[in-house]
Formats: C-alpha cells, sequence, structure tokens
C-alpha cells in the first residue's frame, strides 16, 4: 500500500509540475508522462503537438516501451514524416525509491526552427562557395591579365629598340645625304671648270644634289613620324603602367576576399555544429 501511495505520489507531482517546467523552453514542445502502461498526461506548447491522449496504451517496442523495459534513458530524432513536424525526444525512467521503473518522462522538442537553420546555413554555404568560386576565377583573371601585360610590357620595350635603330639608320642616311649634297657641288665645281666638255657630268652632278636633297626631306619626315611613334609609345607604356598595377591590386583583393570567404566557411560550420546541439 505504501508503495502504491509512493509511486502516485511521484507520478502526479510530474504531472502538477509539468504546465510550469513546459513555460521554461523558448521553443515548441511536448511532455508526456506514463506509468508502466499507459500515457496519463500530455502538455504541448506551440504548434507541436503529439496525440498521447490519456489512457493509451504504450505501443509496444516503442521508445517509451523501451525505456521501461531496460530503465535506460533513451534518446532519438523523429524525421516530420512521423508527426509532419521533425522532433528530438528525450526519454526517462521514472522510478522509485527501490530503483524500480514506475513510468516514464518523455520531452519532444521540435526541430522546424533547427530545419530551418541548418536550410539557412546550406543556403549560406552555398552561397560562400559561389563567391569564393568567382573570388578565386577573378583572381586567376587577374593573374592571367598581368602576366599577358608582362609580355606586351616586353615587347613594348622591343619596340623602343628597335626605334632607337631606325635611328640610327636615319643618322646614317642623314650623313651620306650630307655627304652626297656636298659631293654634287664639288661635281658642279669640276664641271664648271671643265666647260662644255663636263656639260654632261654637270647634270649627274644636279640629279646627285636633288637625290640628296630628297633623302634629307624624306629622313625629315621619317624623324618625325619616330617621334610620334615615340610619344605614343610613352602613352602607351604609362597605360600599360597603370593596368599591371591595377592588376597586381585585382589579384591581391580576391586573395583577401577568397580568405574571408574561408573564415565565413569557418564559421558556417561552427554554426552548423551548434544547431545540431539542440
Amino acid at each position: 500500500m505504501q508503495t502504491q501511495i509512493e509511486k502516485k505520489s511521484l507520478l502526479d507531482t510530474l504531472i502538477e509540475v509539468t504546465p510550469i517546467f513546459l513555460n521554461l523552453f523558448p521553443f515548441d514542445c511536448n511532455i508526456s508522462i506514463t506509468d508502466t502502461e499507459c500515457f496519463l498526461a500530455n502538455y504541448s506548447k506551440g504548434e507541436f503537438r503529439l496525440d498521447q491522449q490519456k489512457g493509451k496504451k504504450i505501443p509496444e517496442n516503442s521508445r517509451l516501451w523501451k525505456v521501461i523495459e531496460t530503465g535506460e534513458i533513451q534518446k532519438y530524432i523523429l524525421p516530420k514524416e512521423v508527426y509532419g513536424v521533425p522532433f528530438k525526444s528525450i526519454s526517462v525512467p521514472v522510478k522509485d525509491e527501490t530503483g524500480k521503473v514506475i513510468g516514464c518522462i518523455a520531452l519532444g522538442m521540435s526541430l522546424k526552427n533547427q530545419e530551418r537553420l541548418e536550410q539557412a546555413i546550406k543556403t549560406l554555404s552555398g552561397t560562400s562557395e559561389e563567391v569564393v568560386a568567382s573570388a578565386e576565377e577573378l583572381a586567376a583573371s587577374a593573374r592571367e591579365l598581368s602576366k599577358c601585360m608582362e609580355i606586351v610590357d616586353s615587347m613594348k620595350k622591343e619596340m623602343e629598340e628597335q626605334i632607337n635603330k631606325t635611328e640610327e639608320i636615319l643618322n646614317f642616311i642623314k650623313n651620306i645625304a650630307m655627304n652626297s649634297n656636298i659631293l654634287g657641288i664639288n661635281a658642279a665645281i669640276e664641271a664648271a671648270r671643265a666647260g662644255k666638255e663636263g656639260l654632261g657630268f654637270n647634270i649627274i652632278a644636279d640629279e646627285i644634289r636633288k637625290m640628296s636633297r630628297s633623302s634629307a626631306d624624306s629622313v625629315k619626315n621619317i624623324e618625325k613620324i619616330t617621334e610620334e611613334i615615340k610619344q605614343k609609345m610613352s602613352k602607351i607604356s604609362n597605360e600599360i603602367q597603370k593596368t599591371f598595377e591595377l592588376a597586381k591590386n585585382q589579384a591581391f583583393t580576391s586573395e583577401e576576399i577568397t580568405a574571408a570567404i574561408e573564415e565565413l566557411n569557418k564559421l558556417i560550420t561552427d554554426l552548423e555544429s551548434i544547431s545540431k546541439i539542440v
């Protein structure tokens, strides 16, 4: 008789205080209390409700049945297909002073918010992976651009060398034109001294001087064009340098973005672990 009173008293006490403890949980949950055969009480908070009516028999081989049979705590997670909402359950045996199992108390916690959190984490993780991929692609493009600019800069230097060689050739032609002009003048003097006999020689002297003047004019035109090319090459060189610096900065920024996203991924992993603790 004493044992029967203690059993009822302990289970009745749990039934009385459970509604109070239910309000301590900041999420949707359900608390069920049983004896060794059937449900004695069932309390729900929020949208999460289980069909555990008072007097309903405990299904054989169920989790609660195993708690009563083994006297051990049972923890498990049920998918939303079972009750419409995914939830985590902890079932604890209730024992009397002798250690005999007289019932069970089970807490079912809705994992709806955790499911939303995990979905948000997956979305954030996918987005961060896309950002990382884009940043890495951008960095690769920047590095490739930097290499191309190095090649262009090398070609620019080669062109400058060719222009300098062109100037050397022009100076050589200029000297030839000058010497040819002098030669033409000397030939004209000698033709004048020769009189009629030097008439043909005088014609040749005139042609030499014409060729000298034409060569000198051509050299001036080429020098003008060369100078314009050098000025444009100087502008191109400045733009190449700007682009080269921009490419380097772009690659550096992309690497910084990638590093920041990697840190974010670590936080996502931590957050995912935390979401599974509840």
